[in-house]
This record gives C-alpha cells, structure tokens and sequence, in this order.
C-alpha cells in the first residue's frame, strides 16, 4: 500500500485521482510490494541500525563531539537511526493494513518526515561544512574549534525545521477505513473545508526541505569543492576529490529518481490505472532506493575519514575482548580474564581532532 497516495473525502462524498490511485494500488500491484517492501526495508533496517549506530557509539564513549563537524555527523546518525526503526511498522502494514490505532498514525507518521526532513537537511549543511574547510580552508582552520556552538544552534534550527514541516501529519493524519475495499489506512485527511491551496501548501515545503533545498546546496557547494581539487596536486587532495565524487553520484542515484517521480506524480495525475500501475512500482523501487541512502551515510560521512576509522577499529577490538572475557568467564569462572578490554576502556586516549574533511 503506498500510504501517501490517496486522500478520501467522505464528507463530500468525491471519488476523485487519490481514490483512483489506492483501487489501482490494491490490484496487481499488491503482489509485488507485499514481497519487496518488507524484504528491502528490513535490509535497511538492519544495515542502517549497524552503522548509523557505531557512528553514535563512536562519539559517544571514544571520539568526542570537538568539531562543527563532528556534531553534524552526530546528528545525522541519530536522524538516520531514528528514520530506519520506522520502516519495520510500514512494512508490517503492508501485509495487515494499518494496525496501530489513530495515535499510532499520527506519531509514526510524523517521527518517519521528521527525521527524514532533518537528515536530508543535515546532508546539505555537511556539505557547507566540507565547503568551508576546503574551499577556504586557510581562514576556517582557526576559527572550527570554537564554532562548535553555532554547529549545536544550527542542528536544533534545522531538528524545528523537520517538525514544523510534519505538523499536517500531527494534525491531519488520521486512520480510517476505506470504505471500497474495508481496508484500514493511515494517511493526512484534510476537513472537508480544506482549500485546496491548503492541501498544496504542506506536499510543496516538504518537497522544497526535504530534496530541493538540500539539493541546490551541494551542487553549489561540491561543484566549488570540486574545482578546488581539481587544481591541486597532492595525493591527498585527489583522494578527497574521489570521496566528493562519491558523495554526489550516490545521492543522485538514490534520491534524484525518486523525488523526480513525486514531482511528475503531483504535476500530471492520471486515472488510467494501466498507466499507474507500472508508475507505483517503480515509486516503490526509487522510494526504497531513496531510504536506502541512509545506510549508505556513515560509510560516505564517517568511516572513510582514516582517524575515524581508527575509533571503528578500537571499537571492534573491545566488542572482541569483551567477548572473549565473556566465553572465558562462561567456561572457567575461576580463571583470570584478559584486562585488555579493561585497559582499553579505562585508558585516556587522546589525539588530535580531525579537519571536517579527514581522508
């Protein structure tokens, strides 16, 4: 079922394109998304969960939060965690219809747009953040540690940012029946009296923060960076100039077709449901895709940096440790256990924060 697509007006008593769209997506349809979406989604579960979540573990007991940054990286690793938790309710619905009550609609709903909102937005400024540090790296380089708290004013300003562009789903979503096929749903329902400018209103911010915004922000912001590698010389310079490439062909692939297909869908609605039919499963694919990229963050943001790296090492040394100290105790308790783990943990290491862009 794709939860955005259809908006019933019983008051009015209207049959019009949404109703049209949902009896089209209940159809042939159905069989597809009822094994893609639950397999895929819980593939990005699980994947994102793993390394958004070693993102946070690392700045929370080995790397401290010192850079601007670093605190945006925190941050999108917590919205990108908080996005994926969600996907399993969805794909639930898929087989069961909507299960969770009115609340459940509202609060599932709105927590999925404002951590996607948030992360998208996050993305943007990264990539000024990266901007500064190289494109005019000789000025920012003295003044990063002490900008931390702008990094800190500038998150919570874009965290309201997400909220206020998922208040229609706080306030209009609803859970409802369908009165064609007796199918729960979850979806905004506007009052009857709603204009229709007002129905406008919410789908076009969305789309404007969610992928527009952040959007123009890179290609102006890496196509600087870009030329800016390009007239260096040094090994480094062109190993950063690989990770910026990086960076921009995966956020197009994974989120250009999908927000490419919303704007067509919005501009030229149609009734033919052969026409639908083959348009909702490829919604359903870019979609996926587009959800993907959250999984796909630490690896582009965070591990590929070297002294990040070598946290993500030390943490996997310690999870090791710790685990032979646990079989150890489990198969001879009076056996002395390997302080290792306890040294690692109890040690003060210290070094040197990294630039923004660390490769």
């Amino acid at each position: 079922m794709e939860f955005y697509d259809y908006i019933y007006d019983y008051e009015n008593s209207t049959f019009d394109y949404s109703d049209m769209e949902f009896l089209c997506t209940m159809n042939d349809t159905r069989k597809f998304t009822w094994v893609f979406i639950p397999v895929f989604y819980s593939i990005i579960t699980v994947t994102g969960i793993i390394g958004n979540g070693l993102v946070v573990l690392t700045y929370s007991f080995y790397k401290k939060v010192k850079s601007m940054t670093d605190m945006y990286l925190m941050n999108l690793a917590i919205a990108d965690i908080l996005f994926v938790v969600i996907l399993p309710f969805w794909a639930a619905v898929e087989s069961k219809g909507w299960v969770f009550g009115n609340i459940g609609c509202k609060v599932l709903d709105g927590v999925y747009r404002i951590n996607f909102y948030s992360g998208m937005l996050l993305l943007a400024v990264i990539s000024i953040d990266r901007y500064i540090a190289i494109v005019h790296a000789t000025k920012s380089f003295n003044n990063r540690g002490k900008a931390l708290v702008y990094s800190k004013i500038i998150c919570i300003a874009i965290w309201v940012a997400g909220i206020v562009a998922s208040l229609p789903t706080f306030i209009f979503g609803q859970m409802y029946k369908f009165n064609t096929t007796g199918e729960m749903v979850c979806d905004i329902r506007y009052p009857k009296n709603y204009s229709s400018i007002g129905k406008m209103v919410a789908p076009t911010v969305q789309l404007t923060l969610g992928f527009f915004v952040p959007l123009l922000i890179m290609i102006f912001c890496y196509s600087l960076i870009i030329n800016t590698l390009l007239q260096a010389r040094n090994f480094q310079r062109h190993k950063a100039f690989r990770v910026v490439m990086a960076v921009v062909v995966a956020f197009v692939i994974c989120q250009v077709p999908y927000n490419v297909i919303e704007l067509h869908v919005t501009l030229f609605k149609t009734t033919d449901c052969e026409l639908h039919k083959p348009m909702t499963i490829v919604r359903t694919v870019t979609r996926s895709l587009a959800f993907f990229h959250c999984c796909l963050n630490p690896i582009l943001y965070a591990f590929i940096g070297v002294k990040f790296r070598f946290y993500f090492t030390k943490i996997i040394q310690d999870i090791w440790c710790l685990s032979k100290k646990y079989i150890t105790f489990r198969h001879s308790p009076s056996r002395r256990t390997s302080e290792t783990f306890v040294s690692r943990r109890t040690s003060d290491f210290d070094i040197d924060n990294p630039s923004s862009f660390t490769m």
